[in-house]
């Protein structure tokens, strides 16, 4: 078919073609708009991001993250006829600022008499300037020393350490030792007992087998140390009960006097005593208290007036009570021997030593449970041990059988918050299961929950069947 050109049919071309080019282009402009309405934005980002959302962010990416601690400059242990002037002088310091650091940390700690075996850490500037020196004193604590151009602060200080509440029991089979290792517990735990219990309970002749003993107390797990290095120990002792041939004796940890706490028994009375009752740990009494004994190296009938106690050589000898030195000398017969007067009424013996303790002379303040002396054999001995005496009024009488007052109560005032604290620590105790490496059995009340004849608590005679 034909079309002839005429001027409509070019209008209505030009208009077809038009619409065509128009329509074209629609369908472009809704294709693009819808691609790009289709697309995704990665998860979790947003559209936007506002600068105030990015300062806060970097705000908490600083917190969170704190600098590493600075490393110390030089790091090191005391040698052998090492003095501290030796060490901050390998470390760059002057004289003068060794006399100064020195002379500043003296009333906190003496550092002209430091130890082989301490360990040390010095901090310095960007300038090589000593700015931080830390020194440890023992397995707990270290001095810290800072130096600015404020001055020089020294000071003691604790390694952080966390605490947990522990609770442990056992039966003696041997002694509290064996005991204490029997049940895989820590071996100072039996040290801390029997420094509690030492005025009242004589651990080498006192104790019996099946006696039993459960107590309360913190182990201390230090986080940081000498060695940078975690390590558990026990800490203080908050309760205990230790029961000696069917008698039980307690100990409640108690702020008293608001200056230290003490260790009070269950009725509120101290278990610290004027003297102990033994000033070592001794393999056995080898001579006892007597009016007329037969000396060993005199041959002869004697009075021997005190109580012989055999030890190796070298055991450390503690002071009984808080007192004055009124002799630490040497005779023929006594050997070399201590002399001290604790009060107006006792007076106490230390005879046949080795050698004197640390600074032991007379005139010299020495504290109950301070070392004053080792065991020898000096004078007239047969072999190594110690002879104690105790005078009583000018008087020499038995050690063993003296009957000692105690250090102050718990006062009136404080008796309400003590009997509080003691019934809440009992009801603990009690409930504390008695760990025996041949059988467990448990606490209930003042004994244990079995009412079978031969047990604790019991009604039987022998405590334990073996």
């Amino acid at each position: 078919m034909w079309i002839f050109y005429t001027k409509q049919t070019g209008r209505m071309m030009n208009r077809e073609k038009k619409i065509t080019i128009f329509v074209i282009i629609a369908v472009i402009v809704s294709a693009v708009l819808m691609t790009s309405s289709n697309r995704e934005a990665p998860k979790g980002e947003p559209e936007t991001t506002p600068a105030s959302m990015v300062a806060e962010a970097a705000s908490g990416l600083t917190e969170s993250v704190p600098p590493p601690p600075p490393e110390p400059k030089y790091t090191g242990k005391i040698r052998k006829n090492s003095s501290f002037f030796d060490i901050m002088t390998a470390c760059g310091a002057t004289p003068r600022q060794i006399y100064d650091i020195a002379g500043r940390a003296k009333p906190v700690y003496d550092l002209g008499r430091i130890q082989p075996g301490q360990k040390y850490e010095i901090f310095t500037g960007d300038g090589g300037a000593i700015e931080r020196i830390l020194l440890s004193i023992n397995e707990t604590g270290y001095v810290e020393i800072v130096c600015s151009a404020e001055g020089i602060e020294v000071e003691c200080r604790e390694y952080p350490y966390e605490v947990t509440i522990r609770e442990a029991s056992g039966i003696i089979t041997q002694s509290l030792f064996m005991s204490v290792m029997d049940q895989d517990l820590p071996i100072e735990l039996g040290a801390k007992l029997v420094d509690i219990y030492a005025w009242d309970i004589d651990f080498f002749t006192e104790i019996r087998k099946n006696d039993f003993f459960r107590v309360i107390y913190e182990e201390r797990r230090m986080l940081d140390g000498p060695d940078h290095e975690e390590k558990t120990e026990v800490g203080i002792i908050i309760a205990a009960e230790f029961n000696t041939s069917g008698n039980s004796r307690y100990c409640f940890l108690f702020d008293n006097e608001k200056v230290f706490p003490d260790y009070f028994d269950d009725e509120g009375k101290s278990l610290r005593k004027q003297l102990l009752k033994a000033p070592l740990s001794y393999t056995r009494i080898s001579s006892g208290y007597s009016k007329r004994r037969f000396h060993p190296v005199l041959h002869r009938y004697a009075p021997h007036l005190g109580i012989d106690y055999a030890a190796p050589t070298g055991t450390p000898v503690q002071s009984t009570g808080d007192g004055t030195v009124m002799t630490a000398s040497r005779t023929r017969a006594n050997g070399n021997y201590v002399k001290i007067r604790h009060n107006n009424s006792y007076i106490s013996y230390y005879l046949h030593l080795s050698r004197f303790g640390k600074g032991i002379k007379q005139g010299t303040k020495v504290k109950q449970g301070q070392v004053i002396g080792y065991v020898g054999a000096t004078g007239y001995a047969t072999g190594p041990h110690l002879d104690y005496r105790v005078k009583k009024n000018g008087r020499y009488v038995n050690p063993r059988r003296l009957k000692l007052p105690p250090a102050k109560p718990v006062s009136g005032e404080n008796m309400a918050a003590f009997t509080a604290k003691r019934d809440s620590l009992l009801s603990k105790l009690r409930s504390v299961p008695i760990r025996d490496p041949r059988g467990e059995y448990f606490a209930e009340g003042g004994g244990l929950a079995s009412e079978a004849p031969g047990r604790p608590g019991g009604s039987g005679g022998s405590p334990i069947p073996h």
